[in-house]
């Protein structure tokens, strides 16, 4: 009888026919990829008895040089860029790119909740993207192996957690301190990490650890109006675009749009990449408004 106070407080069945909208993204045909080379690739995690080296990806164009940079000599604007959206980032490598004595970039690499991240930033420093990341052995495949630390790229969502799956200690959580939340959705992460997704007037994300204690609420959009689940494909043509160029290898995970009186006013898309996880919050236009890092 707990159980079901619990979970009927929380709302939990109130979007079950939302969620049933993307259960076909599960489908998700296997991504093809081509073989990169390791001169374009940049080493950001050593190999260990347990996994493969990683590299970084497509980071250096033909015919372009890189040299190693200190981070003092970085534009100003990187370093407002990781502070506001990597909080307790760690430097790892910083390059700058260069085409016949031409300044065309920069590669940052950091590390953040133990991960490594490559970005690109343009030559005064505006973010630009969000490199790939391969192991050593794939670096002439897909990209990505079963049972390796990218495999989620197969599509098939096996980080998914049903929303009666969730503890006991989660659910009361949100009983005492969020008790106006409805639970749209929750995925773990590799190292056993839980986020749930919920609405209350705006959507949030809400980091549990690996044994369910509370870590961060992230809010991904403040905005009244109805959360409707939608599919991978039913984004609108500038978003996919987006989410292609700026995130290259990206896994789509589930996408809501907000709308009021039938009319979308925006949409939140949840992706992994490279095993971070990041929402994004786009106008009804289609234009990107803000990225938030929720694990």
């Amino acid at each position: 009888m707990k159980t079901n106070t619990l979970l009927k407080g929380l709302s939990f069945f109130a979007v079950a026919g939302l969620l049933s909208l993307t259960s076909c993204d599960k489908e998700t045909p296997e991504p093809q990829a081509d073989g990169v080379q390791e001169s374009q690739a940049i080493l950001v995690a050593e190999a260990t008895t347990s996994s493969d080296a990683v590299f970084i990806v497509n980071a250096v164009p033909d015919s372009c040089e890189k040299d190693s940079v200190t981070a003092v000599e970085l534009p100003a604007a990187i370093s407002t860029y990781l502070d506001a959206n990597y909080s307790g980032y760690t430097y790892l490598k910083t390059f700058k790119i260069q085409k016949s004595g031409s300044l065309r970039g920069y590669i940052v690499v950091i590390k953040y909740n133990d991960k490594p991240i490559g970005l690109k930033f343009d030559a005064e420093g505006n973010f630009v993207k969000i490199f790939e990341q391969r192991e050593r052995g794939q670096l002439m495949g897909r990209g990505w192996k079963r049972g390796g630390r990218f495999d989620g790229r197969d599509g098939q969502h096996r980080d998914t957690i049903s929303l009666s799956a969730l503890s006991a200690t989660i659910k009361t959580y949100f009983l005492v301190n969020y008790t106006q939340d409805t639970i749209l959705a929750a995925h773990a992460g590799r190292n056993g990490d839980i986020v749930v997704i919920s609405a209350n007037n705006g959507l949030y994300a809400t980091l549990f650890s690996a044994s369910n204690l509370f870590v961060k609420r992230s809010q991904l959009i403040l905005h009244a109006g109805r959360k409707t689940a939608i599919s991978q494909a039913n984004l609108a043509a500038n978003i996919a675009t987006y989410l292609t160029t700026t995130y290259p290898g990206y896994v789509f995970h589930r996408a809501y749009a907000v709308k009021v009186n039938s009319t979308i006013q925006a949409y939140v898309v949840f992706i992994d990449s490279n095993d971070t996880k990041y929402a994004l919050h786009f106008d009804a236009s289609g234009n990107l408004v803000k990225s938030v890092v929720v694990r």
